[in-house]
């Protein structure tokens, strides 16, 4: 291997660990203005590694978590401004996994809310319900369906 591939394989691997770090966190009960810091940043890490080891699928999955760690801080702007990057880039391409589309969709319907209000919200509610019935894996699509439930619209 490489010296190139091994640091590439390390940022995989931190990327991934920053990742699933930022999840446990939106697991966690915990909103302390802290763990909120430390959420955002563990998004924008994995989400700055991803960007040099990773494809348009990867950007894309960043950008839906930094919306979702913003959106979570009740940081609305921001949460719009991360969601609209994940949608553009879900949309760039026929190419990518069928739920990425409906989960970028997912990520605006709740940066919207935080940002906006329910009126806001509720167009892109019912996009994201199309769009969810074009994911062929049931698994994926309840998934999402979980996290759009998660916003009461």
């Amino acid at each position: 291997m490489s010296a190139d591939e091994a640091a590439d394989k390390a940022r995989r691997s931190m990327a991934i660990s920053l990742y699933n770090q930022a999840w446990d966190i939106l697991d966690s009960d915990d909103r302390s203005p802290e763990a909120l810091n430390e959420l955002i940043d563990c998004a924008h890490a994995s989400r700055h590694l991803w960007r040099g080891v990773g494809g348009v699928e990867q950007a894309a999955i960043g950008e839906w978590l930094v919306s979702r760690s913003y959106a979570t801080a009740g940081m609305g702007a921001e949460a719009v401004r991360h969601a609209a990057l994940a949608l553009q880039l879900a949309e760039s391409s026929a190419d990518l996994a069928d739920w990425l589309l409906p989960s970028a969709l997912e990520g605006m319907t709740r940066a919207k809310l935080i940002a906006n209000g329910r009126e806001a919200a509720n167009a892109w509610h019912a996009r994201t319900l199309t769009a969810l019935e074009s994911i062929a894996d049931p698994e994926d699509r309840a998934l999402i369906q979980a996290q759009l439930d998660e916003l009461g619209l």
